[in-house]
């Protein structure tokens, strides 16, 4: 076996590493972020929920990206707060926890 074979191991981990951390840093569309929460909202849901329940809004905080509100059709809200990046925040007007 020659000796360069022995790298091509470390060659495809340090390739597949580049490409989680390229992967990683990309900031979710949008439309990813609303997909998620939904399908969240759809997996807490009661039956009848559907995808189409959701909309999403800015908000004035620059550390709130967006705010997902899913409406149920028996009336029930759901309303999840996405930072910069998609993360889940808690609901800005509710204080900090004490």
């Amino acid at each position: 076996m020659k000796r360069w074979m022995v790298f091509i191991p470390v060659a495809a981990l340090a390739v597949f590493a580049g490409v989680l951390g390229l992967r990683m840093g990309q900031v979710p569309s949008e439309t990813e972020i609303i997909n998620r929460y939904a399908a969240a909202y759809l997996d807490m849901s009661p039956a009848g929920a559907s995808l189409t329940d959701c909309a999403a809004t800015t908000h004035p905080d620059p550390g709130v990206r967006m705010v997902i509100t899913c409406v149920h059709p028996n009336g029930v809200a759901t309303t999840f707060y996405a930072g910069p990046r998609g993360e889940p925040l808690p609901d800005p007007h509710q204080g900090p926890a004490a």
